[in-house]
């Protein structure tokens, strides 16, 4: 059986939308798988699907819904040893061309039959050791969903060794460790098996011996191999033990560096506050001042006000008497040269009287 559905394909890949050909003059001559493009039919198959379906190509697609992928190195395709032609795994689950009682696959194209657990082997055999981890991881899977309805109690632990596998994996087990525990697996149920079992009992006494020898090396080897994971898996889980002490104790670190400062913030914040109640206390006291200074300069306008009334009043007054003054005087002088002129003619008496009659109105002013 078959290990791969892409075994006879080159391994360049190209572009998906040059994947497929559409010319009609070619599109049943070749095949439309651009990894391929075989002449068809393949290898001049007879059989009655390459000679019936066209566009089928027996190296690439599947016998029985006819499509092709990239996928190779993998249990998603079964191929017969002896037509040589494909089946995708999920079509043959499908199509019931794998048995649930004994587990064996039928190939559609010839109808030969093939037990399917030493077809998983010979995958894992030849194909495993280039797998990563989320590869793994996939088969594993794949292979439990194959195996997980049927009857066969070889397929049953197969289930359980896979399931088995893909916590450890995902647990931090080594690829490489996970392909040798299951390829031991197969050696230890191909001993356990019917078959072997039989042909256990015709051998003879020497080769028993090595057998039984080759077992009890084959099983050293094994306690070997789960020793240096346990012990592998230990020392990572003391290293996980030991970043996980280093983590908390910068973690420490850090939270008391958090409550220095924020004990720094909490003294810078009062202090800030302390000023900030200084400075109020400053501007209430600026405050009242203005307020004194306000009202002391308000009392000032007031007095300047009525001492500014005053002072004009005073002028006025002073201006009115200058006035007066300046006419008595000139009346005054009047009088004296009227006086002069009319001493001669003997009207001093009565100018005397009229001086006299003047001053009196003059003083009382």
């Amino acid at each position: 059986m078959g290990t791969s559905s892409g075994s006879n394909l080159p391994h360049q890949m190209l572009p998906p939308r040059q994947q497929l050909r559409t010319d009609p003059h070619i599109f049943h001559k070749r095949c439309i798988n651009t990894s391929c493009q075989n002449q068809l039919p393949a290898d001049d198959c007879p059989c009655e699907i390459c000679a019936n379906r066209k566009g089928f190509c027996n190296l690439c697609m599947c016998v029985i819904c006819s499509k092709f992928d990239f996928e190779v190195n993998t249990c998603r395709w079964i191929g017969c040893d002896v037509c040589s032609h494909w089946t995708r795994t999920d079509c043959a689950v499908r199509e019931g061309e794998i048995s649930m009682g004994e587990m064996v696959f039928k190939c559609r194209a010839c109808n030969h039959t093939s037990d399917l657990l030493g077809w998983v082997k010979d995958v894992f055999h030849h194909c495993a050791p280039n797998w990563d981890r989320e590869g793994l991881i996939k088969e594993f899977e794949f292979v439990s969903r194959i195996f997980r309805g049927g009857e066969d109690t070889r397929g049953k632990k197969l289930v359980c060794k896979c399931e088995e596998l893909i916590n450890k994996i995902k647990g931090g087990l080594a690829e490489a460790t996970a392909v040798k525990l299951i390829l031991m697996f197969f050696q230890e149920i191909e001993l356990d098996s019917p078959k072997g079992l039989e042909n256990e009992g015709m051998i003879a006494p020497h080769d028993a011996c090595n057998r039984i020898a080759e077992v009890v090396k084959e099983t050293l080897r094994k306690m070997e191999v789960v020793g240096e994971e346990k012990t592998r898996m230990y020392k990572k889980a003391l290293l996980g033990l030991e970043e996980c002490e280093r983590e908390m104790e910068e973690k420490a670190k850090e939270v008391a560096e958090l409550k220095l400062e924020m004990e720094n913030k909490k003294q810078q914040i009062e202090e800030v506050e302390r000023i900030v109640r200084l400075k109020e206390a400053e501007a209430e006291m600026f405050q009242l001042k203005a307020n004194e200074a306000r009202l002391e300069a308000e009392r000032l306008e007031r007095i300047v006000k009525a001492k500014k009334e005053r002072t004009e009043e005073e002028y006025y007054v002073s201006n009115y008497l200058k006035q007066r003054l300046r006419e008595a005087e000139a009346e005054k002088e009047y009088i004296f040269e009227k006086m002069k002129e009319q001493e001669s003619g003997g009207e001093a008496l009565k100018i005397r009287e009229m001086l006299h009659g003047y001053s009196a109105p003059l003083h009382q002013e």
